[in-house]
């Protein structure tokens, strides 16, 4: 490890804004396979220190700038080592979705967003030569060493939405995802489509009813692998239902009741549109 990880960094991996002076209290998201390094100290789970890095002299690269937290450069970077400490665990983004520490959650999301733009455009989709990083604090992009194509981070926008018939809630089985069990309808937005037209569209080709009072409800970064969900409330129209058989399995409107045999509550965007469903109905 080099004395001074943020130097580096101000060297080949550019940041949006100018880094704090390095503090040994920086944080850092660091990744073993795709899963998070996380301190277990007295049951609470809390991100490496600067001091933590260098203690255990762990060995980052794909270091970039998530941004700043509470006076501290937030970084966030990949290891090949796992480091053998009853204090550390490696934790997937799914477990950590249904921890106790939300804040946690959203780091370790954005710093996967970006370490998967980078493992996404190593090569120039144009004369697949090799990218380097943009030597520029105002501007986090990829440039081709021979064509000079510019990649900027990308993300592939996709809907989330509850559907309400009176007082049931329409949930879907997903065989794509059997661990998931009963969830809501979801699916990537097209070329040239609105939201709106996406809710639409996706409601109807996986349960074969349509939809109006299509009403914005929030929106998530979703890492898997360069998704930002936004998520929808509608309410039932006509139809009846008719799952597509491809991704969907089954398809029924629940009770509340029901709802909360089948809901594991997490931070994910999904979990709290349920969560409204039942606070509301």
């Amino acid at each position: 490890m080099e004395d001074s990880l943020v130097k580096d960094y101000l060297i080949i991996k550019p940041s949006p804004k100018k880094l704090h002076k390095e503090c040994n209290k920086d944080l850092w998201a660091v990744f073993k396979d795709n899963k998070l390094m996380v301190f277990n100290r007295k049951g609470d789970h809390s991100l490496p220190t600067l001091k933590d890095i260098k203690d255990h002299n762990i060995k980052i690269f794909n270091i970039q700038c998530i941004g700043e937290l509470k006076g501290v450069n937030l970084m966030c970077g990949e290891t090949n080592v796992e480091v053998k400490s009853s204090e550390i665990e490696y934790l997937d983004l799914m477990t950590l979705g249904k921890g106790q520490d939300e804040l946690l959650y959203t780091i370790a999301t954005k710093g996967n967003l970006l370490l998967n733009w980078l493992k996404l455009n190593k090569r120039c989709g144009i004369c697949g030569s090799e990218n380097y990083i943009k030597d520029s604090y105002n501007e986090r992009a990829l440039v081709c060493s021979k064509c000079g194509n510019t990649t900027w981070p990308r993300t592939s926008p996709a809907v989330i939405v509850a559907v309400t018939k009176g007082d049931k809630l329409l949930m879907v089985y997903n065989k794509l995802f059997p661990q998931r069990k009963y969830s809501l309808i979801a699916g990537f937005v097209e070329y040239g489509e609105t939201f709106e037209d996406c809710v639409k569209r996706e409601v109807y080709e996986e349960a074969g009813i349509r939809v109006n009072n299509i009403r914005y409800f929030a929106s998530q970064p979703w890492p898997f692998p360069n998704s930002m969900m936004v998520a929808f409330t509608a309410e039932y129209k006509e139809g009846e239902l008719k799952p597509d058989g491809v991704e969907i399995s089954h398809a029924a409107w629940f009770s509340k009741d029901e709802v909360l045999k089948v809901h594991n509550k997490s931070f994910s965007i999904g979990s709290k549109l349920i969560q409204w469903y039942l606070e509301n109905y």
